[in-house]
């Protein structure tokens, strides 16, 4: 019955036509065996023993809290040990043991009288997630306090490359890492999970960073622990109001916690656990208000998946700027441009401007406090599509939105644009697959968007169409500009539509990029891990 709803319900957003390429979809995303990663690029004991000697110049010890709640002895033990055989030594294991048995507790109490960093506290009664791990986070001493599951393990180095983090950064506030998911015995890895650096809006779309999430005890007293009326998404509300009061949060992008997968779990089987992504859902508006924005906050096609449509400040003026593509039949591309977008827009205080090059517009012809960049080939798919944007370029911090592209063949052209890629993300891609951890239909900061079809605050435009006249023409050297002066790029793939011709494509460029990974191949259309023979 929850397979008809699910399948009823994609054909009421997406149609018949691409349920039925859904259905069918034959893709198969080249898979790499990340064992094999893994044994190349993670830890080895030679590794960890020279990590043990690192003499640091100042003591921080890190507090791990972990609530227990009748943990299979296995399970118990392996996360247990995972900890003991740190190579880091200047840690802390705070467990609260919720359990209505004693079997959990005389198990870590053995742990414990062998090893004085490991502290155990047997509740009277079972106080639900949240509360169970503020007991655990009340037993924390450390200057930094991270969270494990109870059935999860850390990666042998996880708190020596935390560790480094804190010097490095100069004492960050947060700091988190990749992660992956383990079989049930412990033997085999898989689903790696390497994430972007700080992203505030695919944090609102996802909880991203979930494990390994760490704490400084400053943030930690800040916030008071984990919040009840979450309890299933209890650690994307604590996630989201440590990094609401952060000023400085780090990324290690090297996958340091594995995730045990269970058939019940959300890891494994989204559904089993509905009420979680309404907690989760619920936890996005409280973070939105505190923020100071407005929005509607709405479940995705999957769930644990969120998108945020942001309320309008004002119906202000909309310029849109049609860029003739080519010189083949453009009056008809033209004509056909515009009556898709009157068709779709949902709006009416807009004017519309067509232009050989953006070298022949003429400021005087802008009207308004936002400039629509659309390349003449465009055919719009979704509808109501300009206030998904404006409500997006309304933010002051935000410099451009673009959205996903599709081609005639229904496979996707673009999904933002990657430093050092040649190709946009997911270039190629069936446009019923879902990409890397559905980083192609969730919003998100993203490093550069296509200006095929692009909203920028007239500010924003101007200051780049008078000074740097020449990155006009590079989309990529115009986003670039957009970063350079503090502002945010979002990628909105809620605004859907086809592109028929060719796309601007900027010039390659190379510099690290944020928003993606340094684990993350730059071949194909991205998202993907690769091992070099």
């Amino acid at each position: 019955m929850k397979k008809v709803k699910k399948i009823w319900k994609y054909y009421q957003h997406h149609g018949l036509k691409l349920l039925i390429m859904k259905i069918f979809n034959r893709y198969h995303e080249k898979t790499v065996d990340y064992m094999k990663w893994l044994e190349k690029n993670g830890a080895n004991e030679t590794t960890l023993e020279n990590q043990s000697q690192k003499i640091f110049e100042t003591k921080v010890t890190i507090s791990i809290a972990v609530p227990t709640y009748h943990t299979p002895e296995k399970f118990l033990r392996e996360m247990i040990e995972s900890v003991q055989k740190q190579s880091y030594v200047d840690w802390e294991l705070c467990i609260a043991d919720g359990s209505k048995e004693l079997d959990v507790y005389h198990i870590i109490q053995e742990y414990a009288k062998k090893d004085s960093r490991i502290k155990v506290k047997k509740l009277t009664k079972n106080k639900g997630i949240a509360e169970n791990t503020n007991e655990a986070l009340n037993m924390c001493t450390g200057e930094y306090v991270g969270l494990l599951d109870h059935d999860d393990i850390l990666a042998f180095d996880a708190l020596y490359e935390i560790r480094c983090a804190i010097d490095e950064n100069n004492n960050p506030e947060i700091i988190y890492t990749d992660e992956d998911k383990m079989s049930m015995d412990g033997t085999i890895y898989f689903d790696p999970h390497f994430k972007s650096d700080f992203n505030k809006e695919l944090l609102r779309s996802n909880n991203y960073i979930c494990h390994l999430f760490v704490v400084s005890r400053s943030v930690l007293q800040r916030v008071g622990g984990l919040c009840e009326e979450y309890d299933g998404a209890q650690d994307y509300d604590f996630i989201l109001r440590c990094t609401e009061c952060a000023d400085s949060i780090v990324h290690v992008a090297k996958p340091l916690y594995h995730w045990r997968s269970h058939t019940a779990s959300t890891a494994e089987n989204p559904e089993s656990k509905l009420y979680a992504y309404e907690s989760g859902k619920k936890a996005i508006l409280a973070h939105l208000s505190r923020q100071g924005e407005k929005g509607v906050v709405k479940h995705a096609d999957s769930f644990g998946f969120y998108h945020v449509r942001y309320k309008l400040k004002a119906q202000d003026r909309i310029t849109i700027i049609i860029v003739k593509s080519s010189k083949r039949h453009v009056n008809t591309q033209v004509k056909k441009c515009i009556k898709s977008i009157k068709k779709t827009i949902g709006y009416t205080n807009y004017h519309v401007l067509v232009v050989d090059r953006l070298s022949d517009l003429r400021i005087a012809d802008i009207e308004g406090k936002y400039i629509l960049l659309v390349n003449s080939t465009i055919s719009m798919i979704s509808h109501g599509w300009i206030k998904e944007m404006l409500g997006n370029c309304q933010r002051d911090y935000i410099g451009a939105v673009g959205i996903k592209l599709y081609n005639k063949n229904e496979t996707i052209r673009h999904g933002g644009i990657i430093s050092g890629l040649q190709n946009y993300a997911f270039e190629g891609l069936p446009r019923v697959s879902y990409g890397y951890f559905h980083r192609d239909s969730i919003m998100q900061y993203l490093s550069a968007v296509t200006t095929d079809f692009m909203m920028v605050p007239l500010d924003v435009f101007l200051e780049i169409y008078k000074n740097y006249p020449k990155c006009m023409v590079n989309e990529r050297s115009f986003c670039r500009k957009i970063r350079e002066m503090g502002k945010e790029i979002v990628y909105n793939p809620c605004v859907e539509a086809y592109i028929f011709g060719e796309s601007s494509r900027g010039v390659i460029d190379f510099y690290r990029d944020r928003y993606y990974n340094d684990n993350l191949s730059l071949k194909a259309s991205g998202y993907s891990i690769e091992i070099d023979e």
